[in-house]
């Protein structure tokens, strides 16, 4: 057995600390808000295409051959810096996995699975050569961009099998330009550049002095690696006008992928699910029994529920007073005292009879009508962390309007960062939450409706009086076990009088709450709960890329 001498082992401990340090300012840069999507890029261009997943590029690159060996090699600091002058670029990558494919005992070809950015993202893709240096095959694994794709096609790769390190290799010279595609094109130049000189420096050259400019990773050392490897994915999707925003720490952007879309897909059921089923129900349930779906019917129940424990302040059946304030047009407008005392019999969760036999909702009054609010969406959040937690990330944020819920801070972070909107001036955030493992809520009005009749009122509505809630109260943020339930306790306090506020710790124990307030000569003003108020940052904070424009503002 070959002994290392003690030099040898420092050495390289040094070199594998160099590369994790060079991991985790990767995913530092990720964690401060860097994503897959570049700020100031448009939503609809990240666009991922997976054409080969690794086993079937390199079944296809290794076709004929016997058997496929595979050796990571880390550059060292001088090895990064010969290889950016051999190149003339800027950087390299500190690590390349090389594939060796034999027939027999005879190595047949070289393979290079490697990334080159685009306009905006990477291009993954795979390169082999000869034992002459001369490209034997070359295929697009993963392309990201909405644009530009041509260069993933057979007929645009083709021109570069048999080239080698003797070929220009660009545009200009040997390799036909595409319309539309020009930076693409260029990536790929570069990148079959890159790999060849690898290839050529470390297999073909048997240049001595290689030794000194890489070495090989152990299985160990490429585990370690890997995991440092762990990235920060987001992506968003509108629903009618709402922005529903999913980030989560993953190995795989594929997986993150699939997950993100089954998330849009739950969120898109329930939604479509609710609205059906409501609008059915109060057309009929106060002449005859409405039989709900299960789902429905089990979220009703605890809608009830919390009617009981808000002593009516959280309310399902208020959609007639929104009726008659305007709300549901966007239109303010008074509404008269003899009027609100006939609608208000209309109004109470007591008047929505529940038939557990046989999942059917009735109504005691025929004006009765009932709307789910913030439920809705609290529950499509909760419903789709399940999926991500179910398949194991669980490093994850999802927001849906404003709401919020989250699972795990991302790596090397104590929690997930949840902006405090401004109440006046868009898109600025006035101070930061720190939370982890807890559903968030934003209840208010920010920006208030025009007067009516020289009064300015917000958008939610007491059910017990039948006047638009809120008083000096600008908005109420709470924090709870789930999303659905921050949004109860949210709306909860944000109806009920500031005498009232000892009733969340007794009714919702795992609850907290923020609670921003308007005060004379136009301050602002933050009170909350004990636990709340220690994860709570005032002042304004410029660094939120997720969610912008949401409602609900995060960053890791």
């Amino acid at each position: 057995m070959k002994i290392l001498s003690h030099t040898v082992v420092i050495k390289r401990l040094f070199f594998l600390l160099l590369l994790l340090g060079g991991f985790l300012l990767l995913l530092l840069s990720l964690s401060s808000g860097q994503s897959l999507m570049e700020e100031g890029e448009p939503p609809e261009n990240y666009q991922l295409q997976v054409f080969l997943e690794e086993e079937e590029a390199l079944a296809k690159i290794f076709t004929g051959c016997d058997q496929v060996e595979s050796e990571t090699l880390a550059l060292t600091p001088e090895g990064r810096e010969h290889f950016k002058e051999l190149l003339k670029r800027p950087d390299i990558e500190a690590t390349f996995e090389v594939f060796i494919g034999k027939k027999g005992t005879v190595i047949d070809r070289y393979a290079i699975i490697a990334e080159e950015m685009g306009c905006f993202h990477p291009i993954t893709w795979i390169l082999s050569t000869n034992t002459d240096g001369k490209i034997l095959d070359i295929a697009v694994m993963i392309y990201r961009e909405s644009r530009g794709q041509e260069v993933s096609r057979k007929r645009f790769l083709k021109q570069f099998e048999g080239k080698n390190l003797k070929d220009p290799l660009s545009t200009n010279k040997d390799i036909i330009r595409i319309t539309g595609a020009t930076t693409s094109v260029q990536a790929v130049c570069r990148g079959v550049k890159k790999m060849l000189v690898f290839i050529h420096e470390f297999y073909l050259n048997k240049n001595t002095v290689s030794a000194t400019l890489a070495y090989r990773l152990t299985p160990e050392e490429v585990s370690t690696m890997k995991k440092a490897r762990r990235q920060l994915f987001t992506t968003a999707k509108t629903f009618d006008g709402v922005k529903a925003v999913v980030a989560a720490e993953g190995d795989s952007e594929r997986q993150f992928f699939s997950l993100a879309e089954k998330t849009f897909h739950e969120i898109e059921r329930i939604e479509r699910l609710f609205r059906k089923e409501l609008q059915a129900m109060n057309k009929v349930a106060a002449k005859t029994p409405f039989a709900c779906s299960e789902e429905v019917f089990e979220v009703l129940k605890r809608c009830y529920h919390y009617g009981v424990l808000t002593e009516g302040a959280f309310d399902v059946t208020v959609s007639p007073l929104l009726e008659q304030w305007g709300i549901y047009r966007g239109k303010r407008k008074e509404v008269k005292e003899e009027r609100l005392e006939n609608i208000l019999q209309a109004v109470s969760y007591k008047n929505v009879k529940i038939n557990d036999d046989n999942t059917r909702i009735s109504f005691a009054h025929r004006d009765t009508k009932i709307v789910l609010g913030p439920v809705i969406k609290g529950y499509a959040i909760d419903k789709a962390l399940e999926l991500f937690r179910n398949s194991g990330l669980t490093n994850v944020c999802i927001n849906y309007g404003s709401m919020s819920r989250m699972l795990n801070a991302p790596t090397g972070k104590e929690a997930w960062k949840i902006g405090v909107p401004h109440p006046t001036n868009e898109d600025t955030i006035v101070g930061v939450l720190r939370m982890v493992n807890q559903g968030i809520a934003f209840v208010g009005d920010y920006l208030k409706y025009p007067a009516v009749q020289d009064k300015s009122y917000m958008h939610l509505i007491d059910p017990k009086t039948g006047m638009p809630a809120g008083g000096d109260k600008l908005a109420v943020i709470a924090a709870a076990p789930t999303a659905e339930e921050a949004g109860i306790v949210a709306t909860f306090l944000f109806v009920q009088d500031t005498k009232e506020r000892e009733k969340v710790a007794m009714n919702f124990p795992s609850a907290a709450w923020l609670i921003v307030s308007d005060k004379p000569q136009h301050s602002i003003v933050f009170e909350g709960s004990p636990g709340m108020m220690e994860n709570f940052k005032e002042g304004e904070e410029k660094s939120f890329k997720y969610g912008r424009g949401a409602g609900c503002s995060f960053s890791p």
